[in-house]
């Protein structure tokens, strides 16, 4: 990410305390918010403004820079009423983009009625990754894309791959996965039809699951 966004993090409890450190580190300005003095404090030293606030009290969230913010994420966790009333806030201020994180399906629903963008479910979307690279150990290289089935992500050359070019292997139809990329010995270019691949050149792809399993398992 080459700009600069402003993002507001409403709600620093490990979940809001982990996204501010990841921000901050990403280079991003942060604001972090929470009723809780002593968790405000955590983090402090790592972002751009942390405040003692009520999340649910529009002027006082107006007065710390909501409005100007480009990204908005209600982090908070068991006060279901405040994660409402302050996702409905936002949407209020025209924030652009409003990310809010919810306990259950119900509560999901009135966080998108209210104006959240997007919901999500750390928990339960954190355990299904640790289940799924379990069960698919190569998965933990790949990243899925937003709004989509597809991942990205590398993966080393096989035996039958040594010595052919992408042409000869027919690489698109037979694996049903589009290259974006080529590392070899630690220099990445975009590869040909005439590219052949050598031992120990890395692929980055992108790929259905089932796709890439298939591959990682020949």
């Amino acid at each position: 990410m080459n700009d600069k966004n402003t993002v507001i993090v409403i709600g620093l409890g490990r979940f809001g305390q982990s996204v501010c450190r990841r921000l901050a580190a990403l280079k991003q300005e942060v604001i972090g918010v929470d009723n809780d003095m002593h968790r405000v404090e955590e983090v402090a030293d790592i972002i751009d403004l942390a405040a003692q606030i009520d999340a649910t009290d529009e002027e006082a969230l107006i007065k710390i820079g909501a409005k100007e913010a480009n990204v908005a994420i209600v982090a908070i966790g068991e006060n279901i009423e405040a994660s409402i009333l302050a996702t409905s806030i936002l949407r209020g201020l025209d924030v652009k983009h409003i990310i809010a994180r919810a306990q259950n399906s119900l509560h999901a629903r009135v966080l998108a009625q209210v104006g959240a963008h997007r919901v999500i479910f750390p928990e339960r979307d954190m355990g299904m990754r640790l289940a799924d690279t379990i069960v698919f150990p190569w998965l933990s290289e790949f990243a899925t894309l937003p709004g989509s089935s597809y991942l990205i992500g590398s993966i080393d050359v096989t035996d039958e791959m040594i010595g052919k070019t992408l042409a000869e292997l027919n690489f698109r139809n037979k694996y049903n996965l589009t290259i974006l990329m080529l590392e070899r010995k630690g220099t990445k270019f975009i590869p040909g039809p005439d590219t052949v691949l050598q031992q120990g050149d890395i692929l980055t792809v992108i790929g259905e699951r089932e796709d890439i399993d298939k591959l990682q398992n020949l």
